[in-house]
């Protein structure tokens, strides 16, 4: 494993950064950020860290589901985010590119 010290001054869990100390990766599969890919000490804390913004193929990689799947659950999610500003701001959805574009004005 390459030297990933340089991540242990980034805002990551006490547990991944006993694991880069250790150069080992995490053993510990009950943990919510556990994923099965040693190159990131099975941690998506550490994944996150160290690739910044990643491909929707990247991230289903690291989890082991299809692209689709990934692609799926970002759709439900921008629907929520979606349905939680108009809420939120009172703003219609056919309104709310325009609204999140200009900024929120007081």
């Amino acid at each position: 494993m390459r030297d990933y010290k340089f991540l242990l001054s980034s805002e990551i869990p006490e547990c991944s950064k006993a694991c880069i100390n250790h150069s080992v990766s995490c053993p510990n599969k009950e943990c919510r950020s556990w994923i099965e890919h040693e190159e990131d000490f099975n941690c998506t804390s550490i994944a996150v860290e160290k690739n910044g913004s990643m491909t929707l193929r990247e991230v289903a990689d690291r989890l082991g589901v299809s692209f689709v799947r990934i692609k799926q659950i970002e759709d439900k999610v921008l629907q929520k985010l979606e349905s939680g500003l108009a809420k939120e701001f009172g703003v219609k959805k056919t309104d709310l590119k325009d609204f999140v574009l200009t900024g929120i004005s007081e």
